[in-house]
């Protein structure tokens, strides 16, 4: 019998449950002053190669948070509170979005979108696909923390 080694490619690729203390324990990825996301299923610590997952904590006066969103679909699912969303195309056309608890915001790739506060605190799941194969790329010392926790 061999021994497991959680840092081998795909040694991490099986059926589990991830429960909510995993992910509490989790690092936190910043994105603006108030909002905060743990990635809990990625290509870094999971090998996942469809679709990441987390959580996204957002306090009532949180700094707004944009992202262009050029190479991949994102659902947001409300668990608490609400979300507003302001999403943008290529030809300035905007949208603002508004989803409360049990709701879902589809996010589709080709628009800019913006995480406004509104005096509410809230929370939501979120699934972004496909996964990009370098992984979490835009915040690499994030992306090394996932890397580092195959081990633990």
């Amino acid at each position: 019998m061999t021994d497991y080694d959680p840092s081998r490619p795909e040694a991490r690729r099986f059926p589990r449950v991830i429960g909510d203390e995993e992910i509490a324990a989790l690092p936190v990825l910043p994105f603006a002053r108030g909002i905060g996301t743990n990635i809990f299923l990625s290509r870094e610590r999971d090998d996942a190669r469809f679709f990441r997952q987390g959580i996204l904590y957002a306090e009532a006066d949180h700094d707004p948070y944009t992202w262009v969103q050029q190479d991949f679909d994102e659902t947001h699912y409300v668990l608490t509170g609400w979300i507003r969303v302001r999403a943008v195309d290529a030809d300035d056309r905007e949208v603002v979005l508004e989803a409360g608890p049990g709701e879902h915001i589809y996010c589709t790739a080709g628009f800019t979108y913006t995480l406004e506060p509104h005096g509410v605190p809230y929370t939501f799941f979120w699934t972004s696909g496909p996964s990009p194969s370098v992984g979490v790329w835009d915040a690499r010392e994030y992306s090394g923390m996932l890397t580092a926790l195959r081990n633990a």
